[in-house]
């Protein structure tokens, strides 16, 4: 086999690597994941390293990063005098384990080694890259080198667009880890920017009405909550609702997903006081005969929500005994562990001093942990802050309080609500670095 057609079997080899570790840790809680593609088969003799690779897949499989890094690390070792086809791909194997397990450096380091044996046998522009880049912009972001990673994550942008065209759908896993290392530099504008693109993408590669759009328009609704703002995410659930009542009429079940969005948005905003998109739902909901029992038990236990919400504990109790029957019709959710714990409804976190800021000044991290009581009508009680912070007192009261507002969703036993003790709640929140900046800006919000 002649060089560059060996390299090429390693790159996909390690694209399929690369692809498969790139989805961990988008979602590191995930089960089931996939073990990355085999090597293709070859006429020669099998490598003596195929069992070694096995077994750094298998463990890769389950997440077990540190079983994973001695037999992929012996795997490099072992090519260093003659190497295989495969080798690109392995070093890049060994990079990211490496970055999953914090040792940043020595993963960037087989990345860009692996970046350099590609680019010499495939060219600079050759497609293989993104997917190497895209991990090494990664490995960064484990490291919290956020700069590095977002210039890495743009050269692999630029490869997509370049190979793929400019609007191309299949970037939005690397506009999605840009968005990341924005966030983790604080710049929540160009972060915003990054996820309207991700959308804009789609649209102008399937058309705005394409159903094929929704899911865009989903991951963006949801970076609007987490951004705390619901106005422009209940923009783009309404999309999708429009979008859905167009190709599959007023009252099919397609509609249950967007109308417990728009629903559990207005118990948010508005609390119960406007009722029109909730009674819809109970609406479709009674005449889907066909909806999937998780649709029909998600969407029960979120009009279970909303009697929580107005006080309305019998109707609670009969919606959510309702969701749980319909959940555990359904092989794939295990019902107990989904409720298993109460759920905050309507919790609407309080502004920090950096959050309310016009300039940018330095700032870090912080924890704030509350621990509290819910009751089987989901109410709170004896909330107490657990976090110990100087610097975070006046947030951490305000934190507290609305803790104290909250209602949540109980805890079910066997499909009833029951009171939960010791419940705690982590909030992750900025504070300048310098406390007097701190002060300030609460004493200027008054």
């Amino acid at each position: 086999m002649r060089p560059t057609t060996r390299l090429a079997t390693s790159a996909r080899v390690g694209a399929a690597i690369v692809l498969a570790l790139a989805a961990w840790y988008a979602a590191p809680g995930a089960t089931g994941a996939q073990e990355p593609a085999a090597s293709p088969p070859s006429a020669a003799a099998p490598s003596p390293l195929a069992a070694l690779r096995r077994g750094r897949d298998g463990f890769i499989g389950v997440r077990d990063f540190s079983a994973a890094l001695p037999p992929a690390q012996t795997i490099v070792d072992s090519q260093r005098e003659q190497r295989e086809p495969e080798y690109p791909a392995d070093l890049a194997a060994l990079g990211l384990i490496q970055g999953e397990l914090r040792e940043t450096e020595k993963g960037a380091t087989n990345l860009l080694d692996a970046i350099a044996i590609i680019e010499a046998a495939e060219g600079e522009y050759s497609p293989t890259l993104i997917d190497y880049y895209h991990g090494l912009g990664r490995t960064y972001i484990r490291g919290a080198q956020y700069e590095k990673a977002i210039a890495t994550l743009e050269e692999a942008q630029h490869l997509s667009q370049r190979n793929l065209g400019l609007f191309n759908v299949e970037q939005s896993a690397v506009l999605d880890d840009i968005t990341t290392a924005y966030l983790g530099l604080g710049n929540t504008v160009e972060a915003q920017k990054l996820q309207v693109e991700r959308l804009e993408n789609a649209v102008r590669r399937f058309g705005a009405a394409d159903p094929r759009v929704i899911p865009f328009r989903y991951t963006l609704g949801k970076y609007y909550e987490r951004s705390r703002l619901p106005e422009s995410a209940r923009e783009q659930y309404t999309e999708v609702l429009k979008a859905q009542e167009t190709r599959l009429g007023g009252n099919d079940a397609g509609l249950l997903a967007p109308l417990r969005e728009l629903v559990s948005i207005d118990l948010l905003i508005a609390q119960s006081n406007d009722a029109a998109q909730r009674d819809r739902l109970a609406a479709v909901l009674e005449q889907s005969t066909n909806a999937d029992p998780v649709e029909r038990g998600l969407s029960l236990a979120v009009l279970g929500d909303w009697a929580t919400v107005a006080g309305d504990a019998a109707a609670a109790r009969e919606y959510y005994r309702q969701s749980w029957e319909a959940l555990g019709n359904s092989p794939s959710v295990d019902v107990a562990r989904e409720f298993s714990r109460p759920v905050m409804i309507d919790f609407i976190a309080p502004l920090s001093p950096v959050d309310r800021a016009e300039r940018p000044r330095p700032y870090t991290w912080t924890a704030i942990v509350i621990e509290f009581d819910v009751s089987a009508e989901g109410l709170p009680s004896d909330v107490h802050v657990v976090t110990r912070d100087q610097q975070t007192v006046t947030l951490q009261t305000r934190y507290s309080r609305r803790v104290r507002e909250t209602h949540f969703r109980p805890r079910l036993v066997d499909g009833q609500p029951v009171p939960t003790t010791n419940v705690r709640s982590t909030h992750y929140v900025r504070r300048y670095v310098n406390r007097d900046e701190e002060e300030q800006e609460d004493e200027e919000a008054g």
